[in-house]
């Protein structure tokens, strides 16, 4: 078997492969960065191609994480034109980050998705993480579109 996999024996007639932890401060796994509203300004109105300012703290955040030897990958919907990707790729280039992976796939060894539409509910339990922005956020939408719902 390759270094790479290892045999998990829970299940005698069908050994799982997983991944082995192993490599930079977090092993093998990487942390996902959205772009539009999360690592770049996002502006309505604007076509496909067009990328907005850098968001500064994150820029810094993911700047850091690579420093610290971490594995991060922008994850957009951008991704999902193949004619959408190489602004994506100027973009960061221009602003220090040549070389990232993007993609819009997740895989077993994404271990974090920084996005600024994403919803966090409890592992397994499908309860919401209690984010109060959020929560506030989501009874603002949920008073406009549905009053009855907020009641719950």
């Amino acid at each position: 078997m390759p270094d790479s996999e290892t045999t998990d024996s829970s299940s005698p007639s069908e050994p799982r492969r997983r991944s082995k932890r192993s490599g930079g401060r977090l092993g093998s796994g990487w942390i996902g960065v959205d772009l539009d509203g999360t690592l770049a300004q996002w502006q309505a109105g604007h076509e496909s191609h067009h990328i907005g300012p850098p968001v500064q703290a994150m820029l810094d955040r993911v700047k850091r994480w690579i420093t610290m030897g971490i594995e991060v990958r922008i994850f957009t919907a951008r991704a999902s034109v193949e004619s959408h990707i190489p602004p994506v790729e100027e973009w960061l280039k221009t602003h220090g980050l040549e070389g990232l992976k993007v993609t819009n796939v997740k895989d077993y060894r994404m271990l974090q998705l920084w996005d600024d539409r994403a919803i966090q509910v409890i592992p397994n339990t499908g309860e919401l993480f209690k984010n109060s922005n959020w929560v506030d956020e989501r009874k603002r939408i949920l008073e406009v579109d549905d009053p009855e719902a907020n009641k719950a």
